[in-house]
């Protein structure tokens, strides 16, 4: 069955059943290596697929650019506080065998992904934006705001284009995180142990994402695979 006849086929049924929607993702993998840039009337037809078959309730881009701001306006209010509290008010650097110390650390690792989130979404939202790839919405999933791409306008852009908009949160996130705690540990050396849940935290996110395929760094890989896959069938 030609590629348009079975999108047509998979459209009128709406929700798809699992096997289905694997199907359909196997659909967008070959059209992905096949086209640089997915044509228009097929690309229209992936997107409206995907849009009808979206797993989470989702609010619009302009409430999670609110949302985004929001949250990184209070983590650097957050962040100001932590700084006087833990560190600039001390006469001596709080130690680990204090339980004080123990709390700004926990409030540190909280404090981090508040900060750290808005720039995230905002990051993808704005990249995406200069490459004219646009969102359905956004909505909550593991807990997290997490973007839901119009898959039209995705498959019409090119490899590069879409493996910078998965991978840009992910650069400006670990920057942060490092600056954050070069600074902490810099001003008060007993917070080095705050480089444990660092490790821990993003060797984590690493593996769950290659085990699952799920996040930014997975679907960044898979676009460059992509890419070396269109450009070997070209030759």
């Amino acid at each position: 069955m030609a590629l348009n006849d079975k999108l047509d086929e998979l459209h009128k049924k709406g929700q798809l059943s699992p096997d289905e929607k694997r199907e359909f993702w196997k659909l967008v993998h070959e059209a992905k290596v096949k086209y640089e840039h997915v044509p228009k009337e097929l690309a229209e037809k992936f997107g409206k697929i995907k849009a009808e078959n979206s797993p989470w309730k989702l609010y619009s881009i302009r409430s999670g650019v609110l949302l985004g701001g929001l949250t990184f306006i209070l983590g650097i209010f957050a962040w100001i506080w932590w700084f006087d509290f833990f560190i600039f008010s001390r006469t001596a650097p709080l130690k680990s065998t204090g339980l004080l110390f123990w709390i700004g650390f926990i409030l540190w690792v909280i404090f981090i992904f508040l900060i750290m989130e808005g720039p995230h979404e905002l990051s993808h939202i704005i990249v995406a934006r200069v490459f004219k790839i646009k969102f359905n919405g956004w909505g909550i999933y593991r807990l997290q705001p997490t973007l839901d791409i119009e898959y039209s306008s995705y498959l019409q852009s090119n490899f590069n284009k879409r493996a910078i908009t998965h991978l840009i949160g992910m650069p400006i996130n670990l920057i942060q995180y490092l600056l954050h705690l070069i600074i902490t540990t810099f001003l008060n050396i007993n917070f080095w142990l705050l480089w444990i849940p660092f490790i821990i935290i993003y060797f984590s996110l690493f593996w769950m994402g290659i085990r699952e395929g799920y996040g930014d760094l997975p679907r960044f890989i898979k676009e460059l695979k992509r890419k070396r896959i269109h450009k070997r069938k070209r030759i």
